[in-house]
């Protein structure tokens, strides 16, 4: 729930970290926005294994924590980005680079999620918590990297962000949660527990991109965009439930 809060923080630690008049001024504003991220991620995931307190409730408070930092570090929209930073994320080898970069980040993480020993120790976890701690597994632990590895990829977006609004703005992750949650449910993933493919949430990523531009498209008001999201999400979790009941 606190990933809207973090991309924000990671996009405003990003731009105020960069110097876009040295050649290499994006070189900190990188390290800075991953290491904001990952240290995000960290406290969500000591609070969660180390506190034993309720993930969505230490999520919810948590985004106000992060989207606090961001509006104190930058409370109006602002800034600017190094130019050779934000052309190469934005139009780099022919506007490929974005695609390129996200095709790259989703095999690393497809390849974490089915191909090791951690992917499969939290799909185990996903399935049966208290299984995978029978087994052996030291649950905790996996947990803890998830979350860490959660806020880089946060650090990731914001990045991103940075490059394409060519700028910072701390209320840009207010809706981020919400849109990433109906792309999981809609890509086959439960709210119940398991982990699925990473390419099932990619799915629903582009469906429920496709779906906001065509809204768009047709000038449909983001009053009802989200009313329609919302919908979607509650229809995806009933079929979800209906195919259980199955």
């Amino acid at each position: 729930m606190s990933l809207g809060g973090i991309v924000a923080l990671c996009n405003v630690v990003c731009v105020l970290s960069m110097n876009p008049d040295s050649a290499w001024g994006f070189v900190p504003a990188l390290g800075a926005a991953a290491a904001v991220g990952l240290a995000c991620g960290a406290a969500n995931g000591v609070l969660v294994t180390k506190g034993r307190l309720a993930p969505i409730i230490v999520t919810i408070a948590t985004t106000a924590v992060f989207d606090g930092m961001a509006l104190l570090l930058m409370p109006n929209p602002g800034g600017s980005v190094h130019k050779a930073f934000a052309k190469f994320l934005t139009r780099g080898y022919s506007g490929a680079a974005p695609f390129l970069l996200f095709i790259l980040i989703l095999c690393l993480v497809r390849r974490l999620a089915n191909s090791t020993p951690y992917g499969k120790a939290l799909r185990a976890i996903g399935g049966s918590e208290n299984a995978a701690y029978s087994t052996g597994i030291r649950v905790g632990k996996i947990k803890f990297r998830a979350y860490c590895l959660a806020g880089l990829l946060c650090a990731v977006a914001g990045i991103f962000l940075s490059a394409q609004m060519n700028s910072a703005d701390a209320t840009i992750g207010k809706n981020y949660a919400m849109n990433a949650i109906t792309a999981t449910v809609v890509g086959g993933t439960a709210m119940t527990g398991a982990v699925e493919d990473p390419l099932g949430t990619i799915a629903g990523v582009f469906i429920i991109s496709i779906i906001n531009n065509m809204l768009n498209l047709f000038g449909v008001s983001s009053f009802y965009q989200f009313i329609c999201q919302g919908l979607i999400l509650i229809a995806a979790l009933s079929l979800s439930a209906l195919h259980k009941r199955r």
